[in-house]
């Protein structure tokens, strides 16, 4: 190897072993850059590192010990008009009628692997890879305290979710049947992230003044933690004659125990004309002050991750073009949102008296989701332009998993999406270099009624109009060796 190739090596290490890979997180489509180019049709491809997710097998038929890595730059540009009044009649302080957008910022994804030969059992191809598998991330300003409340003290991210999943996985593939069929596994060790603050409106327990408007007691929350659990993803290949290829690629479902801190703030009602009728120690004055209550407290709570069945069939249809199909199916029913469990309750209060007040802060918060299993069907096409220049294009359509009894802005999947993707790779020396762009539209929804799913009198779904449009780079560099 010359001095200027291990340097390259060394440098690309260094990327990615100091690339923040926590960064954004529900499947996260920013993977491998000819993939996104192909529109996700990759798994009777799967021939760069990549394939440690679209289709493990896929590695054996990479000839060369390779470093590589992608950044995956996009934009989430998300609106809902919220309409939610109580009884159909009376304003909760949502923003209603407004068409409000999500915080805007441009998100990155770092994620590579390094993959070598390796004479165990004959040849075989390993590879250590770090890749970010889900990833949601919203942040809204929705909410605003009736007058009967404090006005101030709000969080400018009222309603957030980023939720990541990394996956540090090693993966191991090998031919057999003279080279016609390709099996291989990957292990992975999975890392999960999640910061989850929301504005909740717990009934007034207190029955002396729980009447218009102090009916309901307005409480923001910020749970933040993180957690460990193990996934695997096997895949094949098959070569059915020299221009077909099918795949065939599963992916087994997974649990992260996630644990953290939680941060509390219950806004009081603001009459403290009323309030001086009680007594000053009551619970009713300290109620009616106009000022917050503050907790903290641990909490736990579990993250199931789905499993899914992928299926693709790739043709040579000449020396320069090759198309792909793929279809993929998500157990997404699996997962069944957030049951936030808390302990080690800290709150501050003047009486320990205050058990009615104290005790909405004391509550487990459910974030259920009644999510439905997708399918989704992606198309694409490379086009050898050049010896040393790709010419990609790719289209999918993706069924949504959720329904309006949980819709809610911190889980963005509308209606059936549409996704567009072109590509453009370069082939220099030892280097690759690859550029791929995403547009995703949403199908819009819109709800009118307000869900009780869970039975916890704490609404489950935002009724409004929700739309969701999302813009994704993919910039990737790779090094054979």
């Amino acid at each position: 190897m010359t001095v200027l190739r291990c340097s390259a090596f060394c440098l690309l290490l260094l990327m990615l072993i100091t690339a923040n890979a926590f960064a954004a997180g529900f499947t996260f489509d920013g993977l491998g850059v000819k993939a996104r180019g192909m529109g996700g049709a990759f798994r009777a491809l799967a021939d760069d590192w990549s394939a440690a997710y679209y289709n493990p097998a896929g590695y054996s038929r990479i000839q060369d010990n390779t470093i590589a890595g992608n950044l995956a730059v996009f934009h989430n540009r998300y609106s809902v008009e919220p309409n939610m009044m109580w009884g159909n009649e009376y304003e909760s302080g949502y923003l209603n009628g407004q068409e409000l957008y999500n915080h805007h910022a441009n998100l990155n994804v770092p994620q590579g692997a390094i993959l070598v030969r390796l004479p165990v059992w004959g040849e075989t191809v390993w590879g250590l890879s770090i890749m970010q598998l889900f990833d949601q991330n919203q942040s809204w300003e929705l909410f605003r305290n009736i007058p009967a409340y404090s006005e101030t003290g709000y969080p400018h991210s009222q309603f957030y979710n980023n939720l990541d999943v990394v996956a540090f996985q090693v993966t191991a593939a090998k031919e057999f049947m003279d080279e016609k069929l390709s099996l291989g596994v990957g292990l992975a060790l999975l890392r999960g992230d999640l910061i989850y603050n929301s504005v909740v409106l717990y009934d007034n327990p207190i029955s002396s003044v729980d009447h218009r408007p102090f009916e309901k007691i307005p409480e923001w929350y910020n749970n933040d933690g993180m957690g460990w659990g193990f996934g695997f993803r096997v895949g094949a290949l098959y070569e059915v004659t020299d221009d077909i290829d099918v795949g065939l690629v599963f992916t087994g479902p997974a649990s992260i125990n996630i644990s953290g801190e939680t941060d509390f703030q219950l806004y009081l009602a603001d009459n403290r004309t009323l309030g001086q009728t009680y007594s000053e120690s009551s619970e009713e004055r300290y109620f009616l002050s106009g000022g917050r209550m503050y907790g903290h407290s641990d909490f736990e709570t579990t993250l199931d991750l789905p499993a899914s069945i992928g299926v693709g069939a790739a043709m040579r249809v000449n020396e320069k073009l090759t198309v792909d199909l793929d279809l993929e199916y998500t157990l997404w029913s699996a997962y069944e949102g957030f049951e936030f469990e808390y302990s080690n309750y800290n709150i501050s209060v003047p009486s320990t008296d205050f058990d009615r007040l104290t005790g909405l802060m004391q509550t487990d918060i459910s974030v259920p989701v009644d999510w439905e299993n997708a399918g989704r069907a992606m198309l694409g096409a490379n086009y050898k332009f050049r010896e040393y220049v790709d010419l990609r294009g790719g289209f999918s359509v993706d069924q949504t998993v959720t329904n309006n009894e949980t819709l809610l802005p911190q889980f963005m999947d509308l209606y059936t999406k549409y996704a567009y993707s072109i590509g453009v790779g370069f082939e220099v020396g030892f280097w690759h270099l690859d550029l791929a762009a995403t547009y995703t539209h949403h199908g819009d929804a819109k709800t009118g009624a307000i869900s009780y799913y869970d039975d916890d009198d704490l609404m489950d779904n935002l009724p409004g109009t929700y739309q969701a449009d999302v813009y994704q780079t993919v910039l990737g560099i790779s090094y054979r060796f």
